[in-house]
């Protein structure tokens, strides 16, 4: 069966990265008879200047919407995305914008375990639906508990220095090819799709990429 390899460059804070992932899990399930597909997630941090232990929210949203009050929330486009979708987005849950990098470090760790989907799923679900703070250790441990890693062995990495400059290097380099929005997709370390696509738009250019890729193949 034919391979085509998505690199995810996502952050769990970024709602259109929810959208993005389940447009593309349904192109995927609709290809899957045809295509091998393997997933890896990769880290961008849309807030990298927000401090370890977060900030907060309605600060945040007056200082880049102005004052919100009397007007209409500027996530009411995607909450009801989501709800077409079966997602349910809760943009009044949270009280603190988080620092996002452990979690990205947890997601470094957890490819070696297989599960980086499941996490990935799960951070999301519990930022935007929960309203948990992902950027607190943890919590962090506790979702990863949830998705079936150990406890107290990711509390122990989280403490450390583990992964932080293997992740900080995986982010310069997503950087250095000038990824200014995420969600952006990398298939086969040379195709760009970006954004938030819908399901059939995936499915045309997965398509138009394995034509490719079998004609290199074929001349190659």
């Amino acid at each position: 069966m034919d391979k085509l390899k998505i690199d995810i460059v996502s952050d769990v804070v970024c709602p259109w990265c929810v959208i993005g992932f389940i447009n593309l899990q349904k192109a995927i399930n609709e290809l899957n008879d045809q295509i091998k597909f393997e997933i890896s997630w990769k880290p961008y941090e849309l807030h990298p200047e927000i401090p370890q232990n977060g900030y907060d929210k309605k600060l945040y949203l007056e200082q880049k919407f102005g004052d919100l009050s009397g007007r209409q929330s500027p996530y009411k486009q995607i909450e009801e995305i989501g709800n077409s979708l079966g997602f349910e987005f809760n943009f009044s849950k949270t009280e603190r914008i988080p620092n996002t990098f452990n979690a990205h470090r947890l997601l470094w760790k957890s490819k070696q375990e297989e599960l980086q989907t499941e996490l990935s799923e799960a951070l999301f679900k519990a930022y935007f639906t929960d309203g948990r703070d992902v950027g607190s250790i943890e919590v962090l441990s506790d979702i990863a508990y949830e998705v079936g890693m150990k406890k107290e062995e990711i509390k122990n990495f989280l403490n450390s220095k583990e992964g932080g400059q293997e992740t900080a290097d995986e982010e310069m380099s997503f950087i250095e090819k000038s990824i200014g929005a995420v969600p952006t997709y990398f298939i086969n370390n040379k195709y760009i799709i970006q954004g938030g696509q819908e399901p059939e738009t995936f499915v045309s250019f997965l398509k138009k990429i394995l034509i490719k890729e079998q004609e290199n193949a074929a001349t190659g």
